[in-house]
């Protein structure tokens, strides 16, 4: 890199963090407390949003658990049609005795064109009796019945479990809604210690890595997670199990996941700062590909849950980015002079 080439730290909006030992620790303490105040106003706004954001979360299991009662009710008309025993025999004939007000049995058999014989006094009952098919009964009144009957959902335990969940729910709210801040002042304390083509590629492709993370946690919320409850419900309907889903446990999920999805999109930035800071080469990459592709399935196994669909939709997403990282690596090499250009006045901290 020449020197017309070299990074101008007049144009670095941190140039002026560098400091003594002492004065670095007193701004990494008015760093912090600036953080956590902006996390804290963040978090009281995030009251507002947290209904919305919390029905978002929900939204997947509870269209899983209609999909899973919407492929119980397909299956037993599919049996009734086929005339399988199984369903069959729950179908068989059924009476039932019940008791009507004579006056609405009655104006029941004028409106067929039938005189009773007699007009029914206000106090008077009729007792019938009913003959029907118990499971086609319940099929045909199944979609009345979702107006009127919640279908089976998440479910607290305790009084206090569903409050809890709503304050878990803000506080992710709001590290998200305060992390330009957050990250601001994290990053104004970690400026003074970096070398000023450090700071450059950080600005540079820090947009890069904000958009992998998004499109990690969107793939995660969108696909992987209602794949991965199908998939886990099919198995309750293989073994006649019903589920019951714990809102707590549900929302620590639905939360985490994503999350880790995120940080795993992450993987092509880090690939490209190894090989600036000259620790990895694109040709090291290619070789142990292999290898990466091994870790990438442990590292999956470790961080999803244990359904096979929500492990591989992530490892093979990653060994994706593996090769994009190596992409991005051969397009934009580093410059073996990049090292040797770092001048005196370039120091991590200044005594």
């Amino acid at each position: 890199m020449s020197s017309g080439d070299r990074y101008d730290a007049s144009e670095d909006m941190f140039a002026d963090t560098r400091m003594s030992f002492g004065e670095h620790l007193e701004e990494l303490r008015t760093c912090l407390w600036r953080a956590i105040i902006g996390f804290g106003v963040a978090f009281l706004i995030s009251f507002i949003p947290g209904w919305t954001v919390l029905q978002l979360i929900s939204a997947p299991v509870e269209e899983a658990i209609g999909h899973f009662y919407d492929q119980r009710l397909m299956e037993a008309e599919k049996g009734l049609q086929e005339g399988q025993k199984t369903y069959t025999n729950l179908n068989r004939e059924k009476e039932e005795e019940v008791s009507i007000k004579a006056t609405d049995y009655f104006k029941t058999l004028k409106d067929m064109g039938l005189e009773p014989a007699k007009n029914p006094s206000e106090d008077e009952w009729v007792k019938l009796t009913m003959r029907y098919q118990p499971l086609r009964r319940a099929i045909d009144t199944s979609q009345a019945q979702r107006f009127v009957y919640k279908r089976p959902g998440l479910s607290t335990l305790s009084p206090m479990e569903a409050f809890m969940a709503y304050l878990k729910v803000c506080f992710v709210c709001g590290l998200v809604l305060g992390s330009p801040w957050i990250f601001v002042q994290l990053w104004t304390f970690i400026a003074a210690g970096l070398y000023s083509h450090e700071k450059r590629l950080v600005n540079v492709y820090l947009p890069f890595s904000v958009i992998l993370f998004i499109a990690g946690v969107l793939l995660c919320q969108f696909f992987v997670i209602p794949k991965a409850l199908q998939g886990l419900l099919w198995f309750n309907s293989w073994l006649n199990l019903e589920p019951e889903l714990r809102f707590n446990e549900w929302l620590t999920f639905a939360i985490l996941l994503p999350v880790l999805f995120g940080i795993s999109f992450q993987l092509p930035m880090l690939m490209f700062f190894l090989e600036r800071l000259g620790i990895m080469t694109v040709d090291s990459y290619k070789r142990k590909w292999r290898m990466a592709c091994f870790i990438i399935h442990a590292f999956a196994a470790i961080v999803t849950p244990v359904d096979i669909f929500s492990m591989e939709s992530l490892a093979l997403t990653m060994c994706a980015l593996y090769g994009l990282g190596i992409l991005l690596c051969w397009m934009n090499p580093r410059k073996k002079d990049e090292d040797s250009d770092i001048t005196a006045s370039e120091e991590l901290i200044e005594v």
